[in-house]
């Protein structure tokens, strides 16, 4: 990866996430780092050294829009060090409360859930705490208006923890967008570029970038006067069903090695 730094989406909500998740740091027994399953470690690439002395579970979410053969290598990888559990949408909360509990060292864990952007954080906190809303009351130590939920033996802080640092690599930045954790909006035309060959790799596509979005433009009818392709509304729709798994199941990530070292790095 390069060293050229691509700068990042960094609105007042994430920067409000990552103060709560650092205020109840002494509260957190264990975390859930929720991974992206199309890229494990690009998702794993944000600030885990936050949590250096937590219990670390790990889920590989969107399971269901990656490719099927590395969802399992990449669950037997990552089972050498961590908890993991492969998630789609069919996944119960009932399991994910079973592997804190199976994982977990404490009889009553505090549980966090944390990851980049749009790995389906939320999704997970609810699918835990199902209907049980009710606050556990104010404890010391816990960030006034933060709150927590008991359920089934555990306790989970209700609100998802955002990392997000300075994006580091045009790589990085690239599978981001290729799984919808930064907007498709507003990024220049060398990381579409870097992303559509990713792509292009992984679904063994011959075209080049532009007769792609000219084919992809026209089989729309993203058109503009005179019958010719708009290419920058062919070029959002295309990232934008890409990242939601319209165009196939793929996986960006597939280099063992590289997951590890990020995890030894933070």
């Amino acid at each position: 990866m390069d060293n050229d730094k691509v700068s990042a989406w960094y609105p007042g909500h994430v920067q409000k996430a990552k103060r709560q998740i650092k205020e109840n740091l002494k509260k957190i027994d264990t975390v859930i780092f929720v991974l992206d399953a199309r890229a494990p470690v690009t998702t794993t690439s944000f600030e885990m050294n936050i949590f250096r002395d937590k219990e670390k579970i790990i889920i590989l979410n969107k399971s269901d829009l990656a490719n099927k053969n590395y969802n399992i290598l990449w669950k037997n990888e990552i089972s050498k060090s961590f908890p993991v559990l492969l998630m789609g949408k069919e996944t119960s909360g009932k399991s994910i409360i079973n592997l804190v509990k199976s994982s977990s060292k404490k009889e009553n864990p505090h549980l966090a859930v944390v990851g980049v952007p749009n790995v389906g954080k939320s999704t997970i906190i609810n699918k835990i705490i199902g209907r049980h809303r009710a606050k556990t009351g104010s404890q010391p130590g816990i960030t006034r208006g933060v709150q927590w939920v008991s359920i089934d033996g555990i306790v989970v802080l209700d609100s998802p923890g955002i990392l997000y640092s300075e994006i580091y690599s045009k790589e990085i930045a690239a599978k981001l967008l290729l799984i919808g954790s930064i907007p498709v909006e507003n990024l220049n035309d060398e990381i579409y570029e870097i992303a559509f060959n990713i792509y292009k790799n992984v679904a063994e596509i011959d075209k080049d970038f532009y007769t792609f979005l000219e084919e992809f433009g026209k089989k729309r009818g993203l058109l503009k006067k005179g019958g010719t392709v708009d290419f920058e509304k062919a070029k959002m729709l295309f990232f934008k069903e890409l990242s939601e798994g319209k165009m196939g199941q793929f996986t960006y990530d597939t280099d063992f090695n590289k997951f590890w070292e990020v995890v030894k790095n933070d």
